[in-house]
């Protein structure tokens, strides 16, 4: 059986308060791996303090669910480190 063409494409980029929070973010989110890669794939990087997702699928409806499961995951990464990153208190 021949590969699916990976032909739906999204880029998001999320800014974080620093690059430190945006590499845990990146960390924690890239411990999933995606479980078919022949009709999903995640890329995740950052660059400074900016959180970048690049997704890639073989339809619009998958793209959706992989997407609107991503946001749901970075939006419990971001508010567990709002809620316990203690580096960023002031003294």
């Amino acid at each position: 059986m021949a590969a699916a063409a990976l032909n739906e494409r999204l880029t998001l980029q999320i800014p974080l308060p620093s690059p430190r929070l945006a590499k845990i973010a990146a960390d924690v989110l890239d411990v999933d791996k995606d479980l078919k890669p022949e009709v999903s794939r995640r890329l995740i990087s950052t660059q400074d303090n900016i959180l970048t997702l690049d997704f890639q699928t073989s339809t619009l409806k998958l793209l959706r669910t992989v997407v609107n499961s991503s946001l749901e995951m970075v939006q419990m990464v971001v508010s567990t480190m709002a809620s316990f990153d203690t580096e960023s208190e002031e003294p």
